[in-house]
C-alpha cells in the first residue's frame, strides 16, 4: 500500500448521478493547485481561503461550465488528512463530467474505489474499523443497521477492542519482564494468577462475539423464506408484506417455479423475503418443477427464518402434513426459527390445530401481526443507542481467534506449570496481533485492499 507522503492527487465525484447538486473532491499535495487551474474565486483575494466557502466560476474563462462553491481544507486537519478541496456544483452529468475532466487535466488522477477513506485511514484520521463503518453507513437499510454503523464510526468498536487489549498487554509485559530479566526482583505470575488475569478479557470477547448474529442480520438483512405446498398463498403473502405487487399470483397451483428474492424492512428489521416453489410429492413432477423444488430446499437451508405457509381454505391432506413436517424438521436441523402461518382465513374451512398467526393476504388481515412476529423471532429488540454490535464476519473471526489464543495461553500454564511462560507469551502476542487487525494496527495489505475495494468511487 502506498505511503501517505508518496501519494498523488486524486479526484472523483463524491455524489451519485441524478441529484440537483453534486460534489467533486480533490485530495493530495496538489489538490489546491489542480483546483485553481479551472476555478476562479469571486472574492477580493481571488483565492480559496482555508475553510471558507467561496463562490467560483468553473471552467475555461472563455466558456465557463458552472458557478460553484468550493472549500479548501489544508492537511493534516481535513477529512483525508491531506490537502482537500470540495466543490459543490449543479448535478448535471455533463457539468460533473467536464469539471472532473478539468481536475484531471490540472494534475489529478481518477480516484480508486474507497481511496479517500483509505487515505483518511493511512493518515490516522480514523482506524480501520471506523473506515469499514463508512461503507456500512452508506449501505444501511434499517434503523438497527444505521445505529450499529454509526456507533462503530464513532469509535465504539475500537474502544471495546482496546478494553480487551489493555489487560492482555499488562499480562504479557509481566511475563516477558520475568523472561528477559530473571535477575530482577519482579513478582512472577503463577498459573492461577494467569487464569484470573485473563478471565476479564476472555469475558469481554465472548460478550462482543455474541452480538454478531444480531449485527449480521441488521447489516446484511435476515433471509426470510416462505415455504409450503403449492397454492398456499406464498406469493400473495410476499406481496402483502412488501405492500406492492412483486410476485406473480395465479389461482392455478405451481405458478412459482423459481425462487424470488426481494429486500424489505419488516417492523424495522432489514430482511430479504424469499418466495419459493411449492413442495409436493415428486413422483409426477415435470423437470422444471423438480428443479424449482430443489431450489426451494436450498433456500430453506440458507434462511434465517422459515415461514411455513399453510392453506387455511381446506383441511390438510396426508401429503400436506408430510410437507409441513419436512419443512419444520429442516428448520430445526439447521437451528433456524420457524413460524407457522395459516393463510387464506377469508375463505377458511379449517382453523388449524397449531399455528403461530392467521393471515389473509387478500384482505391484508394479520399482516401487521405477522410482521411483528418475524421481528421477534429474528431477535429484533430496542438496543442502547451506544451499544457496540459486531456486524462484520472479519471482526467476528478475529475475535474467535483471539479467544482461542487466550485459551491456549491458559492451557499452557496448566500443562507445563514449571515452564509455561514462553508458550503463554506466544499465544498472548498472537491474540494481540489478531485484535489489532480489527482496527488496522496489524492488518495485512491484502486485507486492506479487499476492504477498501468495497467502497464506491468518491468515498
Amino acid at each position: 500500500m502506498t505511503k501517505p507522503r508518496e501519494t498523488e492527487t486524486i479526484a472523483a465525484a463524491a455524489t451519485p448521478a441524478g441529484g440537483a447538486l453534486a460534489t467533486l473532491r480533490l485530495s493530495g499535495p496538489g489538490a489546491l493547485t489542480a483546483s485553481l487551474t479551472f476555478l476562479r474565486p469571486r472574492n477580493a483575494a481571488g483565492k480559496l481561503s482555508p475553510r471558507q466557502a467561496t463562490l467560483c466560476e468553473a471552467g475555461p474563462a472563455e466558456r465557463p461550465i458552472d458557478e460553484v462553491v468550493a472549500v479548501y481544507f489544508p492537511g493534516p486537519n481535513s477529512a483525508t488528512g491531506e490537502d482537500l478541496v470540495e466543490i459543490s456544483c449543479h448535478g448535471s452529468p455533463y457539468v460533473v463530467k467536464k469539471l472532473l475532466q478539468a481536475a484531471l487535466a490540472g494534475g489529478a488522477r481518477p480516484a480508486q474505489p474507497g481511496e479517500f477513506t483509505q487515505r483518511a485511514f493511512l493518515h490516522g484520521r480514523m482506524d480501520l474499523s471506523q473506515a469499514e463503518a463508512v461503507a456500512d453507513l452508506i449501505r444501511a437499510r434499517s434503523e438497527s443497521a444505521h445505529r450499529a454503523a454509526l456507533v462503530q464510526l464513532q469509535g465504539g468498536l475500537a474502544t471495546a477492542i482496546e478494553k480487551i487489549r489493555e489487560p492482555l498487554l499488562d499480562v504479557l509485559v509481566r511475563i516477558e519482564a520475568n523472561l528477559d530479566h530473571p535477575e530482577e526482583d519482579i513478582p512472577s505470575l503463577a498459573p492461577a494468577d494467569l487464569e484470573a488475569a485473563l478471565s476479564r478479557p476472555a469475558a469481554l470477547i465472548a460478550e462482543l462475539s455474541q452480538s454478531y448474529e444480531r449485527g449480521r442480520l441488521a447489516s446484511e438483512g435476515a433471509r426470510v423464506c416462505l415455504v409450503g405446498r403449492p397454492n398456499a398463498g406464498k406469493s400473495s403473502l410476499i406481496n402483502a408484506l412488501l405492500g406492492r405487487e412483486r410476485a406473480i399470483v395465479c389461482a392455478a397451483p405451481g405458478t412459482t417455479r423459481d425462487t424470488l428474492e426481494e429486500e424489505a424492512v419488516i417492523s424495522g428489521t432489514a430482511s430479504v423475503l424469499i418466495d419459493t416453489a411449492g413442495l409436493r410429492d415428486g413422483a409426477a413432477l415435470d423437470p422444471a418443477e423438480k428443479a424449482g423444488m430443489e431450489r426451494t430446499r436450498a433456500a430453506l437451508a440458507s434462511s434465517d427464518l422459515v415461514l411455513l405457509v399453510i392453506d387455511g381454505s381446506r383441511p390438510p391432506t396426508p401429503d400436506d402434513e408430510r410437507v409441513h413436517q419436512e419443512v419444520l424438521a429442516a428448520a430445526a436441523k439447521n437451528g433456524r426459527p420457524a413460524l407457522s402461518v395459516l393463510n387464506k382465513t377469508d375463505i377458511a374451512q379449517w382453523n388449524g390445530e397449531t399455528h403461530d398467526v392467521k393471515t389473509s393476504a387478500l384482505r391484508q388481515e394479520g399482516i401487521a401481526d405477522l410482521a411483528r412476529l418475524i421481528a421477534q423471532r429474528l431477535g429484533a429488540r430496542e438496543a442502547d443507542a451506544q451499544q457496540v454490535t459486531v456486524t462484520s464476519l472479519r471482526h467476528h473471526e478475529a475475535l474467535a481467534v483471539a479467544a482461542q489464543e487466550i485459551d491456549r495461553a491458559q492451557e499452557a500454564a496448566k500443562k507445563w506449570p514449571d515452564a509455561w511462560e514462553d508458550r503463554a507469551a506466544f499465544h498472548l502476542r498472537e491474540a494481540l496481533r489478531t485484535l489489532g487487525s480489527v482496527t488496522g494496527q496489524d492488518a495485512p495489505d491484502e486485507v486492506l485492499a479487499r476492504i477498501f475495494s468495497r467502497f464506491c468511487v468518491g468515498k
